[in-house]
């Protein structure tokens, strides 16, 4: 038996006898549009090519699909695609398969059990894989890595993630502490864990392992203590670590899934303030390199989720609000897929005929942070309910929406109305909730 089959030997046990995420069958990801958004694939390839891609007859992996509640939310995400599921634990691919059955899911579906590291045994390529809350447990990182890139389409894009060194210090310094007093000699237990409850219980309160890791929580949430002080296999990374375990699988990197929510900019009160040594050095740093800078300021993310895919596959494009004016007209706008629901045109209709904000972040919270958007663009998100549209046409829907100047009952001029709806569309291209599809810029 080699390595890796030993080393999946001792992680398998944990997810027969609990498998992840230990959600019912009955709980659906469609009650959370959030949760759906990250796993919608047009968001990545958005990123990366800056094209609106449709999820019709695509091919989905989910590397580690355990219980399949991730995989019931790529299915419902990415209608018409084929999925894939793999995970080493035939437990958890029974119930992953019990799910999926249970939501009567459209999709074509198939399940293996096999180690990430033998995904060229499967009879597939893929043009998405999701390999999420399952890499930081591999021994070799960067050879599931490669395995998960030798099963990808050319253009195709992975997600993967680690689980954070900085933010996580604390949990990993307490694994080494359950290992020293007895734990982690073969597969969890019961037992094992009311060990654990029990000494954590007996610990002084004002002991900093207790203070800053344990909460109530762990008192009856099995899962959750598993996942934290007794989890096989827990691997930390930082974001430079990470960095060097893509060059070495022949991975480029993309983006942050929640990149919103990693800007290093907004760490400072005032970037412009910073010494020049300091700002000149962050300006010559590569998007990694800053993100790691972010990481070592301000660690608050349990995994460094992101985005990547074969080298070379990007297309360079300069932010939207550098675009020339002569590219807008023909540009399309089209809604985030997750926003695309029957609360969302409600709320939209709702707020057409009242003055105010239409508050976004009850539809989908993209960064965890509320947006509202003036009421009088409410027609124009509702005509993306129906598909992409041109800013030529947002353009004249906002003038009909607005044809004089409220102050001064002037005619709206079409170059204002132009500067107004492109202001708009820029906002919410930037917060995630738009996608903004435009010719090539040599083409202009």
């Amino acid at each position: 038996m080699n390595e890796s089959i030993s080393h999946w030997d001792k992680i398998r046990p944990q997810f027969d006898a609990l498998p992840y995420p230990n959600q019912p069958l009955a709980k659906s990801p469609s009650q959370d549009f959030s949760d759906l958004a990250k796993h919608n694939c047009a968001i990545p390839f958005y990123l990366r090519n800056h094209q609106v891609i449709d999820s019709q007859d695509k091919w989905i992996l989910d590397a580690g699909c355990g219980s399949g509640f991730k995989l019931l939310a790529l299915a419902i995400a990415n209608p018409g695609a084929n999925l894939v599921g793999v995970d080493i634990s035939p437990k958890s691919l029974e119930m992953a398969q019990q799910r999926l059955e249970y939501h009567q899911i459209p999709n074509k579906v198939h399940f293996h059990c096999l180690p990430i590291e033998t995904l060229s045994n499967l009879p597939y390529t893929f043009d998405y894989i999701n390999c999420d809350d399952v890499l930081y447990l591999l021994e070799d990182p960067a050879a599931g890595l490669a395995a998960m890139r030798s099963a990808l389409n050319l253009d195709g894009i992975i997600r993967a993630n680690m689980h954070s060194a900085l933010q996580r210090a604390d949990y990993y310094r307490m694994q080494k502490f359950w290992a020293q007093v007895g734990c982690f000699k073969g597969a969890s237990t019961t037992e094992e864990m009311a060990v654990v409850r029990q000494t954590m219980a007996v610990l002084e309160d004002w002991v900093l392992a207790k203070k800053q890791t344990w909460t109530s929580a762990f008192e009856t949430d099995d899962e959750r203590l598993l996942a934290n002080y007794l989890l096989r296999g827990d691997t930390g990374s930082t974001m430079a670590d990470f960095s060097v375990l893509l060059r070495q699988a022949g991975l480029e990197f993309i983006n942050m899934v929640n990149w919103q929510q990693w800007n290093l900019e907004e760490l400072f009160k005032n970037i412009e303030d910073l010494p020049i040594a300091v700002a000149l050095n962050i300006a010559s740093m590569t998007l990694e390199e800053q993100l790691y800078l972010f990481e070592l300021l301000n660690p608050i993310h349990r995994l460094l989720d992101l985005y990547c895919g074969h080298p070379g596959q990007g297309r360079d494009r300069p932010p939207v609000e550098d675009w020339p004016d002569e590219l807008w007209p023909d540009t399309k706008a089209y809604l985030h897929p997750q926003l695309k629901t029957t609360a969302f045109r409600t709320g939209l209709e709702a707020s057409a005929e009242n003055l105010g904000l239409l508050p976004l972040d009850q539809y989908l919270k993209i960064d965890g942070q509320p947006i509202g958007v003036d009421s009088s663009f409410s027609s124009c998100l509702h005509a993306l309910l129906s598909g992409p549209k041109s800013v030529t046409t947002l353009v004249e829907r906002w003038q009909q929406v607005r044809p004089v100047n409220l102050i001064t009952l002037e005619p709206t001029a079409r170059e204002s109305a132009f500067q107004t709806v492109r202001n708009f569309l820029i906002g919410l291209e930037r917060a995630g909730y738009l996608m903004l599809e435009t010719p090539s810029l040599s083409d202009a």
